[in-house]
């Protein structure tokens, strides 16, 4: 029993060391928290923001911010903090967490909102930049006014729109909503330009213009001017329209097509066009080089068209002049005069048909100097008896069992 008792006095001191230590081992650490001390909740647009916070131990921590406008991560080491610009500067709601070793101990929000004092920005829209006249067709206004750091200003802000168009000038007070202010501005009866601007406070926007165009051509009347009424295949005859208008009076644009639709008495449809210079548009089309009859209608397509006008052409040539030589293997036709006796001018088509029991073929060859030359080589054409049909401006002789030696 003694010896036990001297072996429970040795070991208790080194029990009690034990236990002591152990204890300190566990000691659990205080956690840190965290209040603010910016009351300061809503802020404007360009002011600094500085978001102090208060710690019951001191620490390292860190903010953490998302913006509108993007994230970032400030660190501080006395838990005070400045905002950058590129989160401070700009209008929305700005969500702060303040962490330590990666644990959230403070999250809120604040608020930026625009610059009310600072001098307004103008952003101003206009389009489409062409309308069509008439009162039906619009363009429309769009305004957006921004303090400098290119908040949008409050809804409600007051705005002036102006409009002047030749001797009207028309102003409209209207109030911003959803960041923006717009009218629709509708066209005149009359074609001209449109100038438009806006105003902000004491701001005024630059000048915008916006082209009203004539509305779409009514139906019109063409005429005809040509140097005689020959069917030389030669000169050239132009169908003109009367000046093209809109429903209003206003002439149409330069540059609208009008297309020239010509029948002749076979039915056979030939077209030309042109384009209107102040308000008018001429067609050209070359003399037939038979007699003729046309029938002219002008249209632009889908929208107007003409009236119809006729046109005859008299032939030139009553009879054809032609000889044979060569034992019949060179033919010259000609020469060919026009209706006042002259030579018709170069380039004058005179077609050639020959023809036997076995083969037909045409030869075709221009005047010149009003006379039309054919040889037929033996090569091509053996001795025998052809027929011979020649033609040339409306005219035709036929010449039957014509001899080739």
């Amino acid at each position: 029993m003694s010896l036990e008792r001297k072996h429970i006095i040795f070991w208790l001191p080194i029990f009690l060391v034990c236990c002591i230590g152990f204890t300190a081992v566990l000691k659990i650490p205080r956690q840190v928290s965290a209040v603010i001390e910016t009351k300061q909740k809503v802020f404007e647009a360009g002011e600094t923001i500085s978001l102090n916070f208060k710690l019951n131990i001191p620490a390292k921590t860190q903010l953490f911010l998302h913006a509108s406008f993007g994230s970032t991560v400030l660190e501080s080491d006395t838990a005070r903090y400045i905002l950058p610009e590129f989160i401070s500067n700009k209008k929305g709601i700005i969500y702060y967490m303040l962490l330590h070793n990666s644990k959230i101990i403070l999250e809120d929000t604040i608020e930026v909102k625009t610059n009310t004092t600072s001098p307004v920005q103008l952003e101003s829209y206009v389009g489409p930049p062409s309308i069509i006249a008439g009162g039906t067709d619009y363009t429309m206004q769009v305004v957006v006014p921004t303090d400098v750091y290119d908040n949008p200003l409050p809804d409600s802000t007051a705005m002036r729109f102006k409009h002047q168009f030749l001797d009207t000038k028309k102003e409209e007070d209207l109030y911003s909503k959803d960041m923006i202010g717009w009218v629709n501005i509708f066209s005149y009866e009359q074609s001209g330009r449109l100038l438009i601007s806006s105003k902000v406070k004491e701001v005024a926007s630059k000048e915008f213009s916006v082209e009203i165009f004539p509305s779409l051509p009514q139906d019109f009347q063409i005429s005809s001017k040509r140097r005689h009424s020959y069917a030389d295949g030669n000169q050239i005859t132009k169908f003109i329209t009367s000046t093209l208008k809109d429903d209003y009076g206003n002439i149409v644009s330069d540059g609208t097509l009008v297309e020239f639709k010509v029948k002749n008495k076979n039915g056979t449809i030939l077209q030309t066009q042109g384009s209107t210079v102040n308000g008018q548009a001429i067609g050209k089309m070359l003399h037939p080089d038979h007699q003729d009859i046309w029938e002219i209608t002008a249209f632009i397509p889908g929208i107007a068209k003409s009236n119809v006008i006729q046109l005859e052409y008299a032939a030139v040539l009553n009879d054809l002049k032609v000889k044979f030589s060569e034992n019949n293997r060179e033919i010259i036709v000609g020469p060919l005069l026009s209706f006042m006796e002259q030579l018709i001018p170069d380039g004058a088509i005179v077609t050639l048909k020959i023809e036997n029991d076995k083969s037909v073929e045409t030869k075709i060859k221009t005047s010149s100097d009003g006379i039309a030359r054919f040889i037929l080589k033996k090569d091509f054409y053996p001795s025998g008896e052809y027929t011979i049909k020649i033609k040339a401006l409306g005219a035709q002789k036929e010449f039957s069992q014509i001899p080739l030696q």
